[in-house]
């Protein structure tokens, strides 16, 4: 029978005083503690104490036609909170997240860890790599958290996530690096992943057989992730996945839900930060990365092929096709050459030639390290810009160039409307109401509850069509407090409206 001696590294304890009477008159004591004195290290705290002022909460409505953010929120009258998390890079405040965190939301917000709101517009956004970036005007400069390398990651290194998990803002939860080079061939990283990944030549979800090996390189979308068992839930999209060093090595973007049979639980996958930082300067410049083509259909090595090629490993993207007059056959790559580099990065699988082909600037030139009959090769490759399919996306509804759209903020400063659209204002009783546009914070708005979104249907005894009656109602009451009407998710009652 072995007993447990105590830790050496602990201070010797102490009796603690007992209140009130015990029994025969004595105070023996209860319990025990350490001294006041006792150090209280915690490195993981420490970690958490400084990323945390750098990491926000983003919110913005999105009309229900059009909903693909995070939250699950719903505000009035069909129109939806989109909520998620975000990161600051820079200290004239710069913040990434995820494109499907912000995509067609207006009204767009940034809530800091002190509590302060602000607004916030979207400079660049990128689809398929579900990379936003926004920008926040604050006067003086902003925390900020340092970007780490996600390509020195290690399986099995601690890492944190911080974001925002159904509203409970700054959660923080902790775990390791499960996996690298995670490839999930699923629906698009913002919805939920609810089905095992498919195997080359399953079936899909809809019972389609997929493509039993060249899938096109060139595809619209990537799955490219470092997987967690940190735990990640709606709401952490965008937010930091934080190493050991204080860095940010991933970007939250989804979860793996599996079947409501077999839930899953403790799989959760990041955006490697490499691949949002070889984006962010021209999501700044440009608002979007144009792609380039490098032309080729690439598949993944399995332990058969490389054998049968006679290869060292499985770790390259394996060239099924090359297409004529192709950037990869101008520059001297064939079918059956096995891509293991490009310029100074390493190629493990498909989806890295992918991501590094598409992601390169038009117009650069690129050494190609390759093999070739069991022989290593380099080729220079320029990179020509891809063609664009359909049309010209539209300015985002919340950048920082777009106009407020049609607003008319109400000239009353305790509360500022937006005129509803015809087709909902329709829908209420006697076709009246605007909507509530920004709360800042510290508002008379804030005081009294309201959020983005709420519907005004009285202001004290007026009933409000317009903005232009907003004003006027708050200009003809006279008290320290305003009554005012809202509807909120069809239900309709009355908030205090302080005067400034």
């Amino acid at each position: 029978m072995f007993a447990a001696a105590p830790p050496a590294s602990l201070p010797t304890p102490v009796a603690a005083p007992e209140r009130g009477p015990t029994a025969g008159g004595t105070a023996a004591p209860l319990w025990t503690t350490l001294p006041a004195s006792a150090p209280r290290k915690s490195p993981l705290a420490d970690l958490v104490e400084r990323a945390m002022p750098a990491v926000v909460h983003i919110r913005g409505v999105v009309t229900a036609e059009e909903h693909g953010g995070d939250g699950p929120a719903s505000d009035s009258e069909g129109d939806r909170i989109s909520i998620g998390t975000g990161f600051i890079i820079h200290r004239d405040g710069y913040i990434v997240t995820n494109d499907h965190v912000v995509r067609n939301v207006t009204q767009l917000r940034v809530r800091f860890s002190d509590g302060r709101e602000i607004p916030a517009c979207v400079l660049g956004t990128d689809g398929p790599t579900d990379i936003a970036l926004v920008k926040v005007e604050r006067g003086a400069p902003l925390p900020v958290l340092p970007l780490g390398d996600s390509d020195r990651v290690r399986v099995g290194e601690s890492v944190i996530a911080i974001g925002n998990p159904f509203g409970f803002n700054g959660s923080v939860t902790a775990g390791i690096v499960s996996a690298k080079e995670r490839v999930v061939d699923s629906p698009p990283v913002n919805q939920s992943l609810r089905s095992a990944p498919r195997l080359p030549g399953s079936r899909n979800a809809q019972g389609a057989e997929s493509a039993p090996r060249g899938q096109r390189a060139e595809s619209e979308t990537y799955s490219f992730f470092i997987q967690t068992d940190a735990s990640i839930n709606l709401g952490n999209s965008g937010g930091p996945l934080i190493d050991q060093a204080g860095q940010v090595v991933g970007v939250s973007a989804a979860f793996w839900a599996g079947h409501p049979m077999q839930p899953a639980q403790g799989i959760g996958f990041a955006i490697p930060i490499n691949m949002a930082k070889a984006l962010l300067p021209r999501l700044r410049d440009q608002g979007n990365v144009p792609r380039s083509t490098f032309g080729v259909d690439a598949q993944p090595l399995d332990s058969a092929l490389a054998t049968a090629l006679g290869l060292p490993s499985t770790r390259g993207a394996l060239l099924a096709s090359v297409d004529r007059g192709s950037p990869a056959e101008i520059g001297g790559i064939e079918p059956g050459d096995v891509v293991i580099g490009w310029g100074k990065v390493a190629i493990a699988t498909r989806e890295d030639l992918k991501i590094d082909a598409q992601l390169t600037i038009p117009g650069t030139q690129v050494a190609v390290t390759l093999l070739r009959n069991g022989k290593k090769l380099e080729r220079q490759v320029t990179m020509k810009a891809a063609s664009v399919k359909g049309q010209v996306a539209p300015p985002h509804p919340s950048g920082c160039s777009s106009p407020r759209g049609d607003e008319q903020g109400s000239p009353a400063r305790e509360l500022v409307v937006v005129e509803l659209p015809a087709d909902k204002a329709a829908r209420l009783p006697g076709g009246r109401g605007v909507a509530v546009g920004e709360v800042p914070s510290d508002s008379p708005a804030e005081a009294a509850g309201l959020r983005p979104g709420d519907i005004v249907l009285r202001v004290s005894t007026a009933e409000i069509h317009g903005a232009a009656d907003v004003a006027a109602a708050i200009r003809g009451h006279h008290g320290g407090f305003i009554p005012v009407l809202v509807r909120r998710s069809g239900y309709d009652f009355w908030v205090a409206l302080p005067r400034e």
